[in-house]
């Protein structure tokens, strides 16, 4: 994904007052678009149509229904363990001058997840459901399919140069979705159908993007998901990561001290839910920061050292190159660690005002503490975790993933057990572990780097 690191990196080159903004909304967009964007959007959603009908109930099953889609389309086996390899599978054909076969393998991966997801997705509603409008039923389906689309398209969109056509296709079609809900919104049904249309919207224009970026006489391939292709520690990396971090979320659903039934068989906790919104939503500069640094300024000094590497360079050229890599992430972790910190201090000195418009009560201000200095960890994981994929360290970061997966659910079970006091802990302090796990194991990796490049080759 360097390619959009160089093209923002043009931005810049502009020298305008606006350049820095441009560039890190920008990145903001591609980094997480899918997740943090359609959150906003069913907020606004929420607010505008319980204005207009005054139907409050309606709008929070709509909200719960769209969130566990986002969160089934996201995290579970069908795209959790796909995102990761087929990135690397793409990757790999780009450096080996396949790219006539990136199309038919992107096709595949849609198709692939549509033909695993339809006869998960459809049994799993009817029995969350019931007995319910087989209208909502249809909608509900379609809008998880068309999720794990998204999804898949916004990986492989995110990396191209068309990243303005990115950005306005996020920009018109959650708009549409917030409008037409406005107009329209007056039943769950509606709901779901708008937040379908709107994604079906996005969907179509990452899709015309991908394909005129890449051109191939072949319609579908899934040679990525073979066995000898396929990246198993990547995609148990991708899929116990997203576990990881969701568990929590749903523990706290299911628990009978903080959920309650909501829509069917579908959970919500108005203890949790809102606060780690508002987290989530404070990570999104650092996001923003992380993407950049990642794919401009780290992507150079990597390509610098292994070209150095590969041309037979002198070791004190390699010695610098790889002093440069080190100095990025340095950088790079400190300016997320600044940012964060002046995010956070102003969403502590807003939130008593935000909870009580939100009418949440007070008592909860200490678990948004917590909760956003766990969403800092975790942009910190998160900025390791890629570091150690561009390293081509997949089994190490296999095992943080898993030890995420396992420490989150575990300590949120025991924080729930020991009371509203320790709301929120399970979450923050197994991201603590996990971040100071993975900056050890990244300095040992960047210690022995030169070592493993010519020595395990």
């Amino acid at each position: 994904m360097a390619g959009i690191g160089f093209e923002l990196r043009k931005i810049l080159k502009e020298d305008r007052l606006l350049s820095l903004g441009k560039v890190y909304g920008y990145s903001a967009i591609l980094s997480s678009g899918p997740w943090v964007v359609s959150i906003i959007a069913i907020l606004l959603v929420g607010f505008i149509n319980i204005s207009n009908y005054g139907e409050a109930s309606e709008v929070y099953r709509f909200q719960v229904v769209i969130t566990y889609a986002i969160a089934l389309a996201s995290s579970l086996i069908i795209t959790g363990l796909l995102q990761l390899p087929f990135t690397r599978y793409i990757a790999d054909l780009i450096y080996n001058r396949r790219e006539e076969e990136i199309l038919p393998s992107y096709f595949g991966a849609i198709f692939l997840s549509w033909g695993l997801g339809l006869p998960f997705i459809i049994p799993l509603y009817i029995w969350i459901f019931g007995g319910d409008n087989i209208l909502f039923l249809i909608g509900s389906v379609a809008t998880f399919l068309i999720l794990c689309g998204v999804w898949i398209s916004s990986i492989l969109a995110a990396s191209l140069k068309y990243y303005n056509g990115v950005v306005w296709a996020y920009f018109i079609s959650y708009s549409l979705i917030v409008l037409i809900s406005m107009l329209y919104g007056d039943s769950i049904v509606k709901l779901i159908f708008t937040f379908f249309f709107g994604n079906a919207i996005l969907f179509i224009i990452l899709l015309t993007l991908i394909i005129k970026s890449y051109h191939s006489t072949i319609f579908l391939k899934i040679d990525f998901f073979l066995e000898k292709n396929f990246y198993w520690t990547l995609g148990i990396a991708g899929l116990t990561y997203n576990l990881g971090a969701w568990v929590d979320k749903v523990i706290f659903w299911y628990h009978p001290a903080t959920g309650y039934v909501v829509a069917g068989k579908l959970h919500a906790s108005i203890v949790y839910d809102m606060p780690i919104f508002l987290a989530y939503l404070s990570i999104l500069p650092s996001m923003a920061i992380f993407f950049y640094r990642l794919e401009s300024d780290f992507a150079e000094k990597y390509d610098l050292y292994y070209d150095a590497v590969r041309s037979g360079g002198t070791l004190g050229m390699i010695r610098q190159y790889r002093d440069g890599i080190v100095e990025v992430i340095r950088h790079a972790i400190h300016e997320i660690i600044m940012v964060q910190s002046v995010v956070d201090i102003i969403l502590f000195l807003t939130a008593p005002t935000a909870f009580d418009l939100l009418h949440i009560p007070q008592l909860y201000l200490g678990l948004l503490l917590i909760l956003t200095i766990g969403a800092m960890l975790q942009v910190g994981f998160m900025s390791v975790l890629a570091i150690l994929y561009y390293l081509d360290r997949k089994k190490v970061a296999m095992w943080l993933c898993i030890s995420f997966f396992g420490l989150n659910t575990v300590l949120t079970l025991l924080s729930i057990e020991i009371g509203p006091s320790m709301f929120g802990y399970g979450y923050t302090v197994s991201l603590l572990l996990v971040f100071t796990a993975s900056v050890i194991v990244i300095r040992n990796e960047i210690d022995r780097l030169d070592y493993e490049t010519f020595m395990l080759q």
